[in-house]
Order: structure tokens, then sequence, then C-alpha cells
């Protein structure tokens, strides 16, 4: 059963099943205990007041002899208690009406007992007196009393039943009421709109379940801010598309219209470097929406940042040739865990970011190494030009995504340093801004927490 209000209504039920039996049983046992007892009372109370009633050394009459004579209407109904007085344990003297014959009690012996007369079974006490003369024997027949135990354990019985059945109403009514607001936050989720992840209210909540209920409004703020980020990739990567799209369509148009081979070449360059482009921009976008929806696992293994280094910057070295710029190195050993591809991307990212920002003949120089900082050893990754730069009011709102520092024109495609943000936030790594190379251009320094390489 998967309701708790379910569950919680039959616990209690058993429970209360379970204390319904327990209690039957204690009160069968202890009302056929104290019954047997109050009527074994009354028999030895009844047969001794007789015994004592008879006056010494009187003859007692034969019983025999006709016995006095009740109105009909001062004859008890239902009464099956009967009495005898024996003389010498042969001569019945006295005897209620209805009362047998012969003795109650056969062995005359004193004390309460259970014999059987003619078939029916009587509850029998006797006494005698100090002589040994008279005997006392007053009985009542078992059935009287096995049907007036019955009486009193069903009245017990109907008692504990109507208590028990009043207690699982009662706390019927205290579950479904404990759990209304549980139902009603139920009723309110169903009523919802798509997207609709606004916290769930807790003020009328038990609580025991305000806890589960604040986690959940925690994932529905991180479930909020995810699609309002996609929401805003989407609208961004839709416009920043728009531009590239329009530049290859106007550029197809020029080549398809040139008139010479000079003019469709030109043409046609123009073309293959809006489609470069275009390609570079359609990749950061799927690294970013790949990053942002988990699609990467992150599996961090202790990896040596500077032979990382070393591989993109050689991925580099052609094109920065090609573009008339220099890449050199100055790199140390540096351990550090982390995702391989990830940093790759963040690597990438920072490169290019150089080579697309600075003017030909300009020098890119990609760093790493182990620096103390605080009394805390870290491994720093930098990546430093000397190009025109970043104005210092712009440099924390480059690493938002598509955004464009002012006056630059079409200058960067603006992701690429929110991946850089993003990836270094992944591996709790601190991004720094600052000048580039001899006082000039930009760079950006990356502080990762160091890592034993066995890790």
């Amino acid at each position: 059963m998967k309701s708790l209000q379910g569950r919680m209504l039959v616990v209690l039920g058993a429970t209360i099943l379970l204390c319904w039996a327990v209690a039957l049983a204690v009160l069968f046992v202890y009302v056929r205990q104290n019954q047997a007892s109050i009527w074994d009372n009354k028999l030895e109370s009844m047969a001794t007041r007789v015994l004592l009633a008879i006056p010494a050394k009187t003859n007692l009459p034969d019983a025999r002899r006709e016995s006095l004579q009740l109105r009909p209407d001062a004859l008890p109904k239902n009464d099956q208690l009967a009495f005898q007085v024996w003389v010498d344990r042969t001569r019945l003297s006295v005897r209620t009406p209805g009362a047998p014959a012969t003795p109650l009690r056969p062995d005359f012996a004193e004390g309460i007992a259970t014999t059987v007369i003619d078939g029916e079974r009587w509850r029998v006490y006797s006494v005698s007196d100090s002589m040994g003369r008279i005997y006392v024997q007053v009985g009542n027949l078992q059935r009287v009393v096995d049907s007036d135990l019955r009486a009193k354990a069903f009245i017990a019985l109907a008692i504990n039943t109507v208590l028990l059945a009043l207690v699982g109403g009662l706390m019927w009514v205290a579950v479904r009421h404990s759990l209304k607001p549980v139902t009603a936050m139920q009723a309110t989720l169903r009523e919802r709109q798509t997207f609709d992840l606004t916290p769930v209210p807790m003020a009328d909540l038990p609580s025991e379940l305000r806890p589960l209920v604040a986690s959940f409004n925690h994932l529905l703020d991180q479930l909020d801010k995810a699609v309002e980020g996609e929401r805003r990739f989407i609208g961004d990567a839709a416009h920043e598309l728009r531009t590239p799209l329009s530049a290859l369509q106007a550029q197809a148009q020029v080549a398809m219209q040139a008139t010479t081979v000079a003019e469709k070449n030109v043409a046609l360059a123009k073309l293959l470097l809006v489609v470069e482009r275009s390609v570079r921009l359609s990749e950061q976008m799927l690294d970013l929406a790949r990053l942002n929806a988990g699609a990467i696992v992150s599996r961090h293994v202790p990896v040596d940042l500077s032979e990382l280094v070393l591989y993109v910057a050689r991925e580099f070295e052609v094109h920065a040739k090609q573009q008339g710029r220099s890449i050199f190195l100055a790199i140390e050993s540096g351990w550090i865990a982390c995702d391989i591809d990830e940093i790759g991307i963040l690597l990438r990212n920072l490169v290019d970011n150089s080579l697309r920002h600075t003017p030909a003949g300009a020098r890119i120089r990609i760093a790493c190494g182990v620096v103390l900082e605080g009394g805390v050893t870290q491994v720093f990754l930098e990546v430093a030009d000397d190009g025109p730069g970043v104005p210092e009011a712009e440099r924390e709102a480059i690493f938002e995504r598509f955004h464009r520092v002012a006056g630059t024109g079409s200058r960067g495609s603006g992701i690429g340093l929110s991946l850089v943000a993003g990836i270094a936030n992944l591996h709790r790594a601190t991004v720094r801004t600052g000048e580039g190379l001899d006082g000039r251009g930009f760079s950006v320094r990356i502080l990762f927490p160091a890592s034993d390489r066995a890790a």
C-alpha cells in the first residue's frame, strides 16, 4: 500500500483489533473467575447462615411432611438455587422446592464441589455442625452459573467493542484531519499550469513534512533556474545565429552574381570565413548546451595540467602561424583532479578567444604551474596576450552568455568565456582577469585546487 493515509489507518486498525482481542481475553478470564468466585461465596454464605439458623437440640421435621406454601404471585422466577438439611447423613429434613431428593453432595464432604445429579451439573457447597449430625448443602445448577457468566461476558464485550470502535473512529478522523494539508497540496499541484515552478507553500503542513517539502521547493527552484536558463539560451542563440546565417546568404548571392573568377574567389573566401565563424559558434553552443544539460558526465581523475596544455597548444600551432600570431609556453608540472574533456574545452576557448581578439603579429602565452596563495597550494592555468585588451569595467561581464564588449563590433560570439566560467565552477576553481603581456592585452587565470597525483 503506497498511500500514507492508508498505511496509518491499516496500522491503527490492526492495533485496535489486537487491543480488542487482548482486552476480550482478559475480560473473559476476569469475569469467569470473578463470577465463579461470587457464586461460590454466595453458596458458602447461605449454607453457613442456614446452619446457624437451626436451634441446637432441635428435632428437625421430616422433609416428607407437607411444607408451607407461598402465594403464587410470591414465587421467585428463574430461581434454581436449592438447599438441603440432612440429619446423620441419612434423613433429609428440609429441602427447597425443586431440590433433588438425593444429597447434592453424596460424600457429605465439606467445601465447594461440582456434582452431577440426574444428568444435571450442580455447583454445591456443603457444611456441617460441630457434632457432625446436621449437614446443610446449598447448590445451584451449573448452567445457571454459565448463563450468568455469558450474560456478563457479553455485556463486557459489547462495552469493550463500542469503546474501541469509538477510539478507532476518532483516530480515523484525526488521521484524515492531519493529512488534509497534504491532500490540499496534492490538489493544488495537480491544478498547476505547465512549467509553473513556484515553491509549494508550507505554512499549513505538519512539521514532519516540512523538511521534505523544503527539499522539493529547492529542487523546483533549481529546475526553474535551469528552465529559465534554457529559455534565455534558446532566445540568445536564435538571435546570434540570425547574423551569420544572413551573412552566409549574402556572400552566396555575391558569389553567384560574380562575373569574373577573381570576384567569385573573393566572394567564396568571405563565404568561407563566415562558415568558419558559424561552425565555431555552433560548436560552442553545443558545448554550452551539453554542459548545462549535464549530458557530459564528469569523471574527475588526477591529471598533470602541463601535459594537457602541451597537447592543446600543438593543436593551435599551425592555425596561429597561418594568422600571423605566435604561441609560446611557460609550463610547469601541476596535478589537478578534473574531467579531461571539460578542461580541454576550457583551454581551447581561452586560446581561441586570444587568437580571435588579437591582431597579426600578436603573442599569446600559455602558462601553468603551482602557486602558493594564502598558505594554500593551488595549480594555475593562464592564457595572456598583448592585444587590445578588455576595459576593466567589462572584465566581469564578458563571462556572461552572448556578451559583447562595447565598441568591438562583431568581436566574439560571447559563448566561449561563459563556457570557461561554467567549467571552472564545476571544478571549484577561481577565475581571475588582468592585463596581458608587457602591461598590455588581456589575461585570464584559473586557479584549481591542487591534487595528489596518486589520488
